[in-house]
């Protein structure tokens, strides 16, 4: 590389792997999401391979019709509590912890994060999401889940609360002067007086502010409303935007990028990373036939082969899953969203005439995050290609089979990276803003205290 810039890398944890079959290969863990030996080596296993950030998911619901498409959202481990054992089992890696705004309480998450953060001696990001399934609000002795408008207008205030109250301790606020038994300076401890639509919180918390001064704050989703949240206040977007192919990923960038000066926020403020599956092994054969080992145990169902049928336009409903599509389509004539499917899985599986159940496979599982099978040198390609022509600032990795997919990555694909000079060989920093490459903020009441908002 011609500059400095290194690529940033995530893990997310999803314990029975990001692959819905994964759980169902010997060696792996069903019981992932209560194993607390499988979550603490997956992050020092990330750690090893000098990751920025261990990445937490969450979810306030667990619907037993999600098992065969995505058991991670039955059992799922609460968020803030797993980063707390994780901040205790590491030592470099930042700590990205997920909370939904619309069925928390912004003073005690505050206070949590607060907590967490000298914990770990300041390696805690906080993601905020507002939250998707319907069934939430019965959890929470409410009748129905908010609308988007309602969601993100109360989520912006949250964070507003959430900043101030991380503010109301001044760094120097406790003195602890043995001589005169004064334990804090009070003028350096605030009220925020914060009075909203949806909050009024005086403040100030009881945890000394942050060691980052203000956690990182990260968010995700594609809509309007998510856009403007994130490039008012976040300084790590995670993105699905590697669904949208190499073009569209660089264009959803750029426009992500282009919004942040209506903030006074440079593009440097913010970090887009878009998540990846990665199946790597030595060759690009090893790997595609670990590719095809998973596949093959996903249950599509007649829902996965009625999306096949509406891409390829032609009714393939009554085939047998093992029928060839040369076979029974005319791979010529085939519509744009066809032929991105059947050039995808030729892609992945490394042949040329994949059977329906293979494209049907492909097609269900690329929606969600693109995929990339091979070798180091193959994957290493693919990441290098995305990072250094304005498509992303690094990746959140999703392992597709856990343990063994991190171990792969940080064993094979990390050292490829290094040896081009896209990522780190070691920790240069301390926490997590570090790693990220931004500033600590200025404490709003002692630089301008005039002009703290309310």
């Amino acid at each position: 590389m011609s500059d400095d810039r290194r690529m940033h890398l995530g893990l997310t944890i999803w314990p029975t792997g990001f692959h819905p079959a994964a759980w169902r290969l010997p060696g792996s863990h069903p019981d992932g999401n209560s194993n607390p030996t499988l979550l603490r080596e997956a992050a020092q296993t990330a750690e090893r391979g000098v990751f920025d950030f261990f990445f937490i998911g969450d979810r306030l619901v667990g619907l037993t019709g999600s098992q065969f498409a995505n058991p991670n959202e039955v059992l799922r481990p609460e968020a803030l509590t797993l980063a707390s054992h994780i901040a205790a089992v590491t030592t470099n890696i930042g700590l990205i912890t997920t909370v939904n705004t619309t069925y928390s309480d912004p003073y005690n998450v505050a206070r949590a994060t607060a907590t967490i953060d000298h914990l770990s001696a300041g390696r805690v990001g906080l993601n905020i999401v507002t939250g998707k399934n319907e069934e939430a609000a019965r959890n929470f002795g409410r009748d129905q889940h908010w609308d988007n408008d309602r969601r993100y207008d109360w989520a912006a205030e949250y964070i507003q609360v959430l900043e101030l109250l991380w503010d109301s301790w001044e760094d120097d606020a406790r003195v602890a002067d043995a001589a005169t038994g004064r334990f804090v300076d009070s003028d350096r401890v605030h009220q925020i007086g914060f009075r909203g639509e949806f909050f009024s919180v005086d403040g100030p918390l009881n945890v000394q502010r942050p060691v980052q001064g203000r956690l990182p704050i990260v968010n995700a989703g594609a809509s309007e409303r998510s856009r403007e949240l994130g490039a008012r206040f976040s300084d790590l977007r995670f993105t699905n935007s590697s669904t949208l192919g190499l073009a569209g990923a660089r264009e959803y960038y750029a426009d992500l990028k282009s919004r942040l000066s209506a903030h006074g926020r440079s593009p440097e403020d913010q970090l887009i990373i878009p998540g990846v599956a990665v199946y790597v092994e030595d060759t690009d054969a090893d790997a595609r036939q670990r590719y095809s080992e998973l596949q093959h145990l996903l249950r599509t169902g007649p829902a996965g082969r009625a999306r096949l049928s509406e891409a390829f336009g032609v009714d393939l409903s009554a085939l047998p899953d093992d029928a060839r599509i040369g076979d029974v389509v005319d791979t010529t004539a085939l519509p744009h969203a066809g032929r991105t499917a059947l050039d995808t899985s030729i892609d992945l599986y490394g042949h040329d005439d994949p059977t329906l159940a293979e494209i049907t496979a492909t097609l269900l599982r690329g929606a969600m995050f693109k995929e990339v099978v091979g070798s180091p040198q193959r994957v290493a390609d693919v990441l290098e290609e995305w990072f250094t022509t304005g498509a992303a600032d690094g990746f959140m990795i999703f392992p597709p089979r856990v343990p063994y997919n991190i171990d792969r990555f940080v064993d094979l694909v990390v050292p490829e990276l290094q040896r081009r000079g896209l990522h780190r060989r070691e920790y240069t920093g301390r926490t997590l803003r570090d790693h990220l490459g931004l500033s600590r903020p200025v404490n709003r009441f002692s630089a301008a205290p005039e002009a703290v908002p309310s």
